[in-house]
């Protein structure tokens, strides 16, 4: 007679399945959200990021979740042509990157290049981090729509004995941030070939949608779009009414 699987013991097998991928697929910062267009000096932006992967973690043959993430990140201008970040990464991790425009300053109008390199710890410690990105872009100055475009690559090193063994991440990605320098949303949607090394997803292939908020809170988003009184004008995240604010 077959065994029946007790539901509390399948509800445990389920956590624990989560709980791993958490440390592997949700925990890799595949988003990139932002331009080529470093910040100027003395200028400061914070942004959230929510990425999805499908099916990042498979519980059996026939079932899958996704795996959500939620990062936050903080950049500083630093000179005339490169900007400065912190990234915390799922609340497990912290990444310290450095923005470089290549093809001249930040001030230079025109679609530029940008190389951007970082490194730190993720998983809680047990991977060092490391990461390489190229992005091109038009320059976001007075621009209301920006799109943008690169390459991505990502290495993770195990810091403990317990810590498994990862393989080079790389893709390609490519996005849209709606809104000035003041407020602004992005869009963007990469595709990485990235083996898991716990063996939690189905194939090496991974399309990771994403957005983020640039210098935004949930409030500023959302209060302006319900009028306040007669006359009052919803404004949701433009500039203009930002600025104003």
């Amino acid at each position: 007679m077959p065994r029946l699987c007790h539901p509390r013991r399948t509800a445990r097998v389920r956590l624990l399945f989560l709980l791993a991928a958490l440390g592997g697929t949700a925990c890799t910062p595949y988003a990139v959200h932002t331009t080529a267009q470093p910040l100027r000096r003395g200028e400061t932006s914070s942004g959230t990021i929510f990425t999805v992967v499908p099916a990042g973690a498979k519980i059996n043959d026939s079932t899958s979740h996704a795996m959500p993430s939620l990062d936050w990140e903080r950049r500083s201008g630093f000179d005339d042509r490169s900007d400065i970040g912190l990234r915390i990464n799922s609340a497990s991790g912290a990444i310290v990157t450095y923005k470089r425009r290549l093809d001249g300053p930040t001030r230079k109008e025109g679609i530029g290049t940008a190389l951007l390199v970082g490194a730190g710890f993720v998983n809680l410690g047990m991977h060092a981090h490391g990461e390489v990105t190229l992005v091109t872009s038009a320059t976001d100055s007075g621009r209301t729509v920006t799109p943008y475009a690169g390459v991505r690559a990502i290495q993770i090193v195990p810091l403990s004995t317990d810590a498994v063994r990862d393989k080079p991440t790389f893709g390609v990605f490519g996005g849209t941030r709606l809104g000035g320098r003041e407020g602004s949303v992005s869009l963007e949607l990469g595709v990485f070939y990235d083996r898991s090394a716990l063996g939690l997803r189905r194939n090496d292939l991974v399309v990771v949608p994403s957005v983020a908020f640039h210098g935004l809170s949930f409030r500023r988003l959302f209060v302006g779009a319900i009028p306040r009184g007669p006359g009052a004008r919803p404004c949701a995240f433009a500039s203009g009414c930002l600025r104003n604010r």
